[in-house]
Order: structure tokens, then C-alpha cells, then sequence
């Protein structure tokens, strides 16, 4: 699954694909851009590093709701326990690191 990032906000795409989660971005956003879209759209933050954002766990679930097939709860859990033994899940749990990319 993967965050879409344009002037207009978020998107959700491919969320029943759980192996791999990213942030992407096709159009011309600058950091500052970046950022408040990010924040306004998704309750979520770019790093300092701005090759990252951390995203709420919660704002995953609500933009897949209604669009994943059943089991996707169990499968999405199974997705943050590998992040958090990798070290991309926070120290409460309620966000998790994504890289973030932008397509040519």
C-alpha cells in the first residue's frame, strides 16, 4: 500500500497489498508543501530527514475502510509487528515509518 500525495491531499492506493508501505508524490512539493499536506490531510509527518513520514496507524485503517478484503484486519496487524521489529513502528505504536518517494 502506499500514501498519494498531491496539492489536493491524501489518497490510500493498493491497500490490500500489505507488503510493502511507502509515501509517493508525483507533482512539484516542496518540503514546507510536503509537510502541511501531509499534516492537514493525514495526521501525518514528515521527518526531518524528508526522506520519511511517520503515518498514524489510525489514519491507515480509516483510508482503507470498506475497501479491503476480510482478513485484512489480521493481515495489517501481522504488517505492523515485522515494522516494529525492524524499528519503523513508534514507541507507542501509533504511527509507523514510511519512505517517501517521488515518481518521475
Amino acid at each position: 500500500m502506499y500514501l498519494d500525495i498531491t496539492n489536493d491531499g491524501v489518497t490510500l492506493q493498493e491497500p490490500e497489498r500489505l507488503n510493502d508501505l511507502y509515501a509517493s508524490y508525483w507533482e512539484r512539493l516542496g518540503p514546507e508543501q510536503l509537510a502541511a499536506i501531509l499534516a492537514e490531510h493525514a495526521d501525518a509527518e514528515l521527518l526531518p530527514d524528508r526522506a520519511h513520514v511517520m503515518i498514524p496507524v489510525a489514519t491507515l485503517r480509516r483510508l482503507a475502510a470498506g475497501r479491503v478484503p476480510e482478513g485484512w484486519d489480521a493481515d495489517f496487524e501481522k504488517m505492523l509487528a515485522y515494522a516494529k521489529d525492524k524499528g519503523w513502528l513508534s514507541e507507542d505504536g501509533r504511527a509507523v515509518r514510511a519512505h517517501l518517494e517521488r515518481e518521475r
